[in-house]
């Protein structure tokens, strides 16, 4: 690694060379590593170089470096994750029977492939997304938490799916759940303008919930508008969290949109076809079982 940079501490902006040296030491630390890090833990890679010093103000300042850099092709986008709390673990099972077994329990034929679309359902909140987790199950539909600004990494991997299906000739459907304030309002046009302005992969964007119309509609409590960053931008009298609607309300809305997609003609004929493809699987099994 080349030698460690004279620390900063200064109030005042980067100069030219110590944005230099704070570039050549990110990527000194990326290029040590075996596989993607967090930018967490690069912050704090940095803090213990003394190349920043440790306060939240300095972090967000790296956040931003990093988009920059990032977009401008200067740092690798594959040298970050984005992984939050997540159990990772392979498929084992004690017989081939058991194997087979949840083969057949789990099965399920795309039947988005003959469809015009793809569609997936974005959340800013986890707890939101377990209550629609059924209806997304149930047609097949990714369904990502965004938790607010979705990170560059997540659009990055989301904007390779997108044009892989959209040269099928797909066109890529994202509905958007979020609060109904500046901040929701504001990580929802994020997300369009970071697909299509520093990806190139204009999708069909469409904010589903919470709409000013449902305050009235689903009698909505709303509160007073906290002033922020984005509260310049933002035209509505009142704010109502995500988290008031009713379960029922939300699952329908994520229903209703998703099915407004699909070709039901095409979508029965797989469905015939999955059956017909379990039933098979259900007869191997019982062979085997013999």
């Amino acid at each position: 690694m080349n030698t460690k940079p004279a620390p900063w501490t200064s109030p005042t902006r980067r100069t030219s060379e110590q944005m230099a040296e704070l570039l050549q030491a990110i990527l000194d630390i990326v290029d040590a590593e075996e596989s993607a890090i967090t930018i967490r833990h690069l912050f704090y890679r940095l803090v213990g170089l003394e190349v920043i010093p440790k306060t939240e103000r300095a972090y967000k300042t790296l956040c931003s470096h990093l988009s920059k850099w990032r977009k401008d092709g200067e740092v690798p986008w594959n040298a970050f994750s984005d992984s939050t709390r997540w159990h990772i673990a392979p498929p084992m099972f004690d017989s081939l029977e058991e194997a087979l077994q949840l083969t057949k329990d789990t099965y399920r034929r795309n039947l988005w492939a003959t469809q015009d679309y793809y569609c997936e359902v974005w959340c800013e909140k986890d707890a939101i997304a377990g209550l629609i987790a059924p209806v997304t199950r149930e047609f097949g539909v990714p369904l990502f938490v965004c938790r607010g600004f979705a990170s560059l990494s997540s659009m990055y991997s989301a904007a390779l799916t997108f044009k892989e299906v959209q040269a099928q000739d797909k066109e890529v459907c994202i509905y958007h759940l979020a609060d109904y304030d500046p901040s929701g309002h504001a990580a929802a046009g994020a997300i369009e303008h970071t697909f299509e302005n520093d990806f190139d992969c204009p999708i069909n964007f469409e904010r589903i919930a919470i709409l000013p119309a449902h305050i009235e509609e689903f009698d909505l409590p709303t509160r007073p508008v906290k002033e922020s960053t984005h509260t310049r931008s933002w035209t509505g009298a009142e704010c109502v969290e995500l988290d008031s609607m009713r379960p029922a309300d939300l699952r329908r809305l994520v229903g209703d949109a998703i099915t407004s997609l699909i070709d039901k003609r095409a979508w029965h004929k797989l469905q015939k076809i999955e059956a017909e493809e379990k039933a098979t699987l259900e007869r191997t099994l019982a062979k085997f079982a013999a």
